[in-house]
């Protein structure tokens, strides 16, 4: 096992499809411009330390925020600078993840996930990227232990996802496990469209249910249905566009599809239980718990016939 280093600056892009398969590529990105393909078959683990990166599967476009993680494996990925960031990747075929070492007990399981980045996780990322690897002479010990620990940090990072895993339904551990991934695609793409009217039978299509089934197993696994999560979203988003920005409360109601400012103002004071004025002077030092009936949010106890109605 070897590893290839590669910068991208400015408008500098790089394609992985083709590569040997027992190499793993370690990439520095930095500046607005620069482009990153991962072909499907590939894990990779990607963390933004300044900046917002964006990331994109098939259709489906998302945003990487600053000390952000992402571990994805699940089809081809197309990384993205389009403004200034700087971001971090490790990517390799999923053979050669599989094939490293075992040196912890239990399930060491990957799992897609995107979450804050803490220390333990930041530390490996950073060590295989240090100015001392790019001499060409890596020693292939040192490459697979660092590996290891990466993956074993990956691991310990994703106990909650390992604890919703023992909650899905099968027979099998590998049915258990292809169980959670249809639930995590779901979750993704309703992360991925906050701002959307998503239809539950399209959410129900993508994880291969019917959408009362869909309804019933979400819960079961994650503790909430598909649309009190993107409720959940939704207020944070409202929350965050509110207190971390300058925007004005109109510019907000327009980027979150509000048809006026006072509908806006009167779904946030319904949600939060004080005005968009108070939140921002800081008489809220943290956002209240969100009434999941508010207007912002939709209406959490529609019947799976209500369709669109459902997530909006």
């Amino acid at each position: 096992m070897r590893i290839q280093h590669h910068h991208l600056h400015g408008v500098h892009s790089l394609e992985l499809t083709g590569q040997p398969p027992a190499q793993v590529h370690a990439i520095a990105g930095s500046s607005r411009g620069t482009r990153l393909l991962i072909p499907a078959g590939w894990i990779s683990v990607i963390a933004v330390l300044r900046g917002v990166l964006e990331l994109g599967n098939a259709d489906t476009p998302w945003q990487l925020t600053s000390r952000h993680l992402q571990l994805w494996l699940d089809g081809n990925l197309r990384i993205t600078g389009r403004s200034p960031c700087w971001w971090l990747c490790i990517t390799a075929p999923a053979a050669l993840w599989h094939g490293l070492p075992h040196s912890i007990t239990g399930d060491i399981t990957l799992i897609p996930d995107q979450a804050h980045c803490p220390q333990q996780l930041g530390r490996p990322l950073v060590h295989m990227l240090r100015a001392r690897w790019f001499d060409g002479g890596t020693d292939e010990a040192a490459v697979v232990d660092n590996m290891v620990w990466l993956r074993d940090a990956l691991v310990e990072h994703q106990q909650r996802l390992h604890d919703q895993l023992a909650r899905c339904s099968g027979r099998t551990a590998l049915r258990r496990h292809q169980t959670l991934l249809r639930l995590l695609r779901v979750q993704h793409l309703i992360r991925c469209n906050i701002d959307d009217r998503l239809d539950l039978a399209r959410l129900g299509a993508i994880a291969n249910y019917s959408p009362t089934h869909l309804i019933r197993i979400y819960r079961s696994v994650f503790g909430e249905t598909p649309c009190e999560y993107a409720t959940r979203l939704r207020h944070q988003r409202a929350w965050e566009l509110v207190c971390g920005t300058g925007l004005s409360v109109c510019e907000i109601a327009d980027a979150l599809g509000f048809e006026s400012e006072s509908a806006f103002c009167r779904a946030f004071k319904h949600a939060f239980g004080c005005t968009t004025g108070e939140a921002r002077r800081g008489l809220h030092a943290r956002p209240p718990s969100p009434d999941c009936t508010s207007p912002m949010a939709g209406n959490p106890q529609a019947s799976p016939a209500d369709g669109p109605a459902l997530l909006h």
